[in-house]
């Protein structure tokens, strides 16, 4: 059976509208033993649940059912993106489903295998993704990384653009068909590292548009703003990539995750059928000749990418002294260069991983200790200093403010920011189990809080800046008087009583 569709997973099915619940009913999985993967509205949870806590659950108020089989009946009351999370779980347990995998086309095969006529590679030419010199704490010119790495909860935004015609229409198989995917590659990708307690959580779009594609255009942003700026109009969001990382933004506070970012599917005409670029990914349906069944791990190799993962397939130019993801780990398995070279899903079309993919990922654990390097409160600073240093970038500089100061402090043996107190609590937590108001209230004595620390800030630099020009000035003011002295006559002299020689 394909590793994409596990046997142990279950889908739960809740009663009402009340979000907070749903996080209560994940935290008793969670906290029992079992991992919540997916999350569809505050109706829909999928992922592995002890038999111990099924037994509890199915007589908990508020909670409709638990069960590993399809669900055989219509489920009412369910919002877009909750009927798709059930329609997409029918599917993958679905007869033709599986025998689909089990055919699945190229398996195994490198995204590049150098046939000619052969399918392309995802990233097409000219598609940089995460060979940064340095880690992107704060992309595009001052924004918030949204996704520096893959620890804890996150919110994905698929958004289903379809065309009026029909060449261009996804019907409601096909969608059901795109949510499959994408659950069966997320899927897989959530339970390669426990420690990590990774779950998705999803928006739902689906965006007709009336609009032709336009054969005059070429290029990736020509061809992609041609169907990308209406559906993103359409959804009440501006163009242009501002609008994209808004949508992200605003589904990571609604769905009360860590990190976020969007994946559009379409069948308008684009550059290059898959390819990822922070804060979303674009994936054409028909997924050149990998096809729809492979979907699910094309997706899941671009998401790679929005999380730090390189390249490793020869076409693609990667190098094997690039560092790439949050904690800068090396592109060792770079198939140019790497001895051995191992397949993994950044070089072929595998459910596989190198040793230095999880790395990229930000799954490393250093001192052994059960908790991840960049969540490690050994190096996270209670206080969010890359929200702080993208604002204030000079400032960070000058004092080698950030979690990389932090870290290299801490490997130097240094404390150079406090273990974080108990009252240092993540913000998407406090989203789960607060109203908007109550998040309000909340952001506002953050905002004052963080305005009270630059404010004390910006006095110490002063202070240091006027002890600074102070020192400056007496040392100017005695290099004056000690260069020359007064001679009796009034002339100047040498203050050593030589002449020249």
């Amino acid at each position: 059976m394909d590793s994409a569709v596990p046997t142990e997973e279950q889908i739960i099915l809740l009663d009402g509208d009340d979000v907070p619940e749903s996080y209560r009913v994940s935290e008793l999985i969670e906290s029992n033993g079992g991992q919540v993967v997916h999350r569809y509205g505050s109706r829909v949870l999928i992922g592995s649940v002890p038999a111990e806590v099924e037994r509890g659950l199915t007589s908990r108020r508020g909670v409709r059912s638990v069960r590993a089989e399809s669900i055989g009946r219509r489920v009412p009351r369910l919002s877009e993106a909750e009927s798709l999370g059930v329609a997409a779980w029918n599917l993958r347990r679905s007869v033709t489903y599986a025998e689909a995998k089990a055919a699945r086309p190229l398996d195994g095969e490198r995204w590049d295998p150098g046939d000619v006529g052969g399918p392309l590679p995802p990233d097409g030419p000219g598609m940089v993704h995460v060979d940064e010199p340095e880690p992107q704490g704060a992309a595009f010119w001052g924004t918030e990384d949204m996704s520096p790495y893959l620890i804890g909860s996150v919110a994905v935004g698929l958004v289903i653009v379809s065309g009026k015609r029909a060449d261009l229409a996804f019907s409601d198989e096909e969608k059901a068909k795109v949510v499959a995917e994408v659950q069966a590659g997320l899927g897989w990708l959530a339970t390669q590292e426990p420690k990590a307690s990774v779950t998705f959580a999803y928006d739902i779009k689906t965006v007709e548009l009336d609009i032709e594609p336009d054969p005059a255009l070429t290029g990736y942003d020509p061809l992609e703003l041609h169907w990308r700026d209406p559906a993103m109009q359409q959804l009440g969001f501006q163009t242009g990539l501002g609008g994209v990382r808004d949508y992200v933004a605003g589904i990571r506070k609604s769905l009360g995750t860590r990190w976020g970012y969007a994946g559009f599917f379409t069948k308008y005409p684009v550059q290059h059928f898959a390819y990822a670029l922070k804060p979303k990914i674009v994936l054409q349906y028909q997924n050149d000749g990998w096809g729809p069944d492979n979907i699910d791990r094309v997706f899941t190799h671009e998401t790679g990418h929005i999380f730090g993962c390189p390249d490793e397939y020869a076409s693609s130019g990667c190098s094997c002294s690039t560092k790439c993801g949050y904690l800068r780990e090396p592109n060792g398995n770079c198939q140019s260069c790497a001895s051995p070279f191992v397949d993994c899903l950044m070089a072929a079309n595998t459910f596989a991983m190198c040793a230095h993919t999880p790395v990229q990922l930000g799954w490393r654990d250093s001192d052994a200790d059960g908790s991840l390097d960049p969540v490690d409160p050994v190096n996270a600073p209670p206080i969010d200093l890359g929200a702080l240093c993208s604002r204030v970038p000079v400032l960070c500089q000058v004092l080698g403010l950030g979690p990389a100061a932090a870290q290299a402090g801490v490997a130097a043996g240094r404390t150079t920011v406090p273990p974080p107190s108990h009252e240092s609590i993540p913000l998407f937590l406090l989203r789960r189990v607060l109203s908007d108001d109550e998040m309000s209230r909340v952001q506002d004595a953050l905002d004052r809080e963080e305005a009270e620390y630059l404010d004390a800030l910006e006095r110490k630099l002063r202070t240091a800046a006027d002890s600074i020009g102070a020192e400056h000035r007496r040392l100017t003011l005695r290099a004056g008087s000690t260069a020359t002295e007064p001679s009796a006559a009034g002339a100047a002299r040498p203050a050593t009583g030589r002449g020249p020689r």
